[in-house]
């Protein structure tokens, strides 16, 4: 078997091995899922945490929308007590965006979600076994990190942390904040 085969039969073993961890996690929806957010909306209030208070003008960029579709959406999450507006002192016109207390702790509950179903399969592991598996993600995030093009801030843009996971999935879903 050539290299690059075993390397492929290794990726569908993997991919195999992973699809079955997730059948025999527990099912039903998670406590938070009664809020019935689509992942667009998901997404903004991802956003919203890790940028903080911006103007519908800097979301509506952020989301590459028109401003009359960044308020649509902020409407759609503010509705639902998750999202709050603040017009500026210094200038009226302005109106800021920012996370609200009850969607800080909706992004609470879902990373806590998901770190309790992790632990939950990390701790079929010996010490030895996550020590070993710590060890692996530890390289491929270092060899992803050293692959990568320079950071956008190098560049002048805005920063991207790599030595935190992704904040949502629903980033990386593809879909809009509708």
């Amino acid at each position: 078997m050539t290299e690059t085969s075993e390397r492929a039969a290794a990726f569908d073993r993997i991919e195999a091995h992973t699809a079955a961890l997730f059948q025999m996690m527990p099912k039903g929806p998670p406590d938070w899922a009664h809020h019935d957010l689509t992942f667009g909306q998901l997404r903004l209030l991802f956003m919203l945490r890790q940028s903080g208070s911006v103007s519908i003008g800097q979301l509506a960029d952020m989301l590459a929308v028109t401003a009359a579709t960044a308020s649509e959406f902020v409407d759609r999450v503010e509705r639902r007590g998750l999202v709050v507006r603040i017009h500026r002192a210094d200038d009226r016109r302005v109106v800021d965006c920012q996370l609200s207390d009850e969607g800080a702790r909706l992004l609470g509950q879902i990373e806590g979600a998901r770190q309790d179903a992790l632990r939950q399969v990390l701790a079929l592991l010996t010490p030895d076994e996550l020590t070993q598996f710590d060890h692996f993600l530890e390289l491929m995030a270092d060899r992803l990190s050293a692959s990568r093009p320079p950071s956008p801030q190098a560049q002048g843009g805005s920063q991207v942390n790599l030595d935190r996971p992704p904040e949502s999935p629903a980033r990386d879903a593809g879909g809009g904040p509708a």
